[in-house]
């Protein structure tokens, strides 16, 4: 046996699971804008090359939304079971940041996430480049979310420990 302990083995693990994850919100924030650059190109030009495009990497989207959901899931059980103790004591800051994400992102990236992918010839042009901006716009904000918890993990400001809470 190597002779790792339970803290170097969920580290290990934890760094695969934060590995694998990071592919596919980096991937799916950029492919957000881009796809709605496409789709914004192609109302405005009519250019049949823009909406081949859009489709192609509208399906690599879906994937890659797909799978950054379900590792994130993941990646949050993680927290909560090899880290339960900083869980427990950074929870009342990077708590309602995660909430935050999910009310005001998530929520927006899957409300217009169908129309977004299954809309195309079910509505509007200009209602599907909406939900395809507002896919991309849930992208950004989700990533402001999940940076600024990050951020307060790597440099703890602006909260006081008293009496060891």
């Amino acid at each position: 046996m190597l002779g790792l302990d339970a803290l170097e083995l969920a580290r290990i693990q934890f760094a695969f699971t934060v590995s694998f994850h990071i592919i596919f919100p980096a991937i799916t924030i950029g492919l957000a804008s881009y796809l709605a650059v496409l789709e914004g190109l192609w109302l405005k030009t009519h250019n049949e090359a823009y909406r081949e495009l859009y489709h192609f990497w509208s399906k690599i989207f879906a994937v890659n939304f797909g799978m950054g959901v379900v590792s994130g899931l993941v990646m949050a059980y993680q927290f909560g079971t090899n880290w339960s103790f900083f869980s427990e004591f950074a929870g009342s800051i990077t708590g309602p940041l995660l909430t935050y994400e999910v009310l005001t992102a998530f929520f927006l990236e899957a409300g217009f996430l169908g129309v977004m992918l299954f809309g195309w010839n079910r509505v509007g042009p200009g209602l599907h480049f909406f939900a395809t901006c507002m896919v991309a716009l849930g992208t950004l904000i989700s990533t402001f979310w999940i940076l600024a918890s990050n951020s307060w993990m790597q440099t703890p400001q602006g909260h006081e420990i008293i009496n060891g809470q």
